[in-house]
C-alpha cells in the first residue's frame, strides 16, 4: 500500500482579481449610486464594508485553491454563493495527482490527536485498514466510484478551485473565524484572512468573527463560549470579558442596555491576529 502522509488543511494560488486596484471597483460601483465625489476613495470602501452595503462588494472577485478533508468539504460548499471545480474521486485514485512525484494518501488529523502518540497511533492503524481495503476493492475490478466508498473523513481530497466575490468571502470568514467553527475550517478560514488582507490591507480591522464585523455577537445564549463553564472543545472567546477594553457584547446583552467601554480596535486586531496564526499553523 502507497506510504500514508499527514499534512494540515491548506490554501494556495490566492488571486484578487484586478490586484491592488480592486477595492476602487466598489467605490466606481457606490459613485454611480450616489456616494459625493468629495469623499476620499479609501472612506467610501471601508465605509460600505463597514455598513454592510454588500452588493458593492459583489464587483470584487477572489480566486484561490484549498485542501480540506473529504468529511469536510461538503460543509465548505455549503457556502453556495462561490463556483467551484473539485478533484473527482469518482474518477481518479486517491493517491494519484495530489503528489505525482510519489504517490500517496494524504490525511489530516486535528491537532489534539496529533498531540497524543497512542491516540495517534490508533487512528492511523484504522486509516490504513480502510486504505488497504479501497485497494482492494480496485485491484478485485470495482470501480472507483463504488470503491470510494469506503474512503475515510480524514483524506485530504477535498481539493477545489474556488472563485467567490468578496461579500461571499466576508459572510465565510464572519463565520469560520469564530471560536465555536470546527478547527479545519479556523484554519482554513485563518490563511483566507491573511491572504486577504495582504492583498486588500484597507480591510485591516473590518474583518474577523461576526461580533467584530458587526460590532456585536450573535452568539447570545451560548453557553461555554459567550456564557457560563468554558466549553472544553472550543478556544476561549477573545471578546466576551466585560471589563476588556476588546469585549464584545451579544446582541441579548447590548438589547439590555449593557454599558460598553470604548472599543480598542488595534488592540482586538492585534489579538485576533494572534491567534488567527495559531489556527492558521494548525497549532
Amino acid at each position: 500500500m502507497h506510504e500514508i502522509k499527514i499534512v494540515k488543511p491548506k490554501i494556495w494560488n490566492f488571486e484578487l482579481v484586478k490586484g491592488e486596484n480592486a477595492w476602487k471597483e466598489v467605490v466606481y460601483s457606490a459613485r454611480m449610486s450616489g456616494v459625493p465625489e468629495n469623499i476620499p476613495a479609501e472612506e467610501v470602501f471601508r465605509m460600505i464594508v463597514k455598513n454592510d452595503y454588500g452588493s458593492a462588494l459583489e464587483h470584487i472577485i477572489i480566486k484561490f485553491d484549498v485542501k480540506i478533508t473529504k468529511g469536510n468539504a461538503p460543509e465548505l460548499l455549503e457556502h453556495r454563493i462561490a463556483s467551484h471545480s473539485g478533484y473527482s474521486t469518482r474518477y481518479i485514485k486517491v493517491y494519484k495527482g495530489i503528489d505525482k512525484e510519489k504517490p500517496v494518501y494524504e490525511v489530516i488529523l486535528p491537532p489534539n490527536l496529533m498531540r497524543d502518540a497512542e491516540k495517534k497511533e490508533a487512528f492511523i492503524k484504522t486509516v490504513s485498514k480502510n486504505l488497504q481495503l479501497y485497494e482492494s476493492l480496485l485491484a478485485s475490478g470495482v470501480p472507483k466510484e463504488s470503491a470510494r466508498y469506503i474512503l475515510p473523513f480524514c483524506l485530504a481530497v477535498g481539493i477545489y478551485h474556488f472563485t467567490i466575490n468578496l461579500r461571499s468571502l466576508l459572510n465565510l470568514l464572519g463565520l469560520r473565524l469564530c471560536v465555536r467553527a470546527s478547527p479545519e475550517f479556523r484554519c482554513i478560514a485563518s490563511q483566507l484572512y491573511f491572504n486577504l488582507l495582504n492583498e486588500l490591507p484597507l480591510l485591516r480591522g473590518l474583518v474577523g468573527c461576526r461580533g467584530l464585523m458587526r460590532g456585536a455577537c450573535p452568539e447570545s445564549d451560548v453557553t461555554g463560549v459567550r456564557v457560563g463553564k468554558q466549553h472544553p472543545s472550543y478556544p476561549p472567546c477573545p471578546f466576551r470579558n466585560r471589563e476588556s477594553e476588546i469585549f464584545i457584547p451579544t446582541i441579548k446583552e447590548l438589547q439590555s442596555g449593557i454599558d460598553v467601554k470604548e472599543f480598542n480596535v488595534e488592540k482586538a486586531v492585534e489579538v485576533q491576529e494572534r491567534i488567527f496564526k495559531r489556527w492558521a499553523d494548525w497549532r
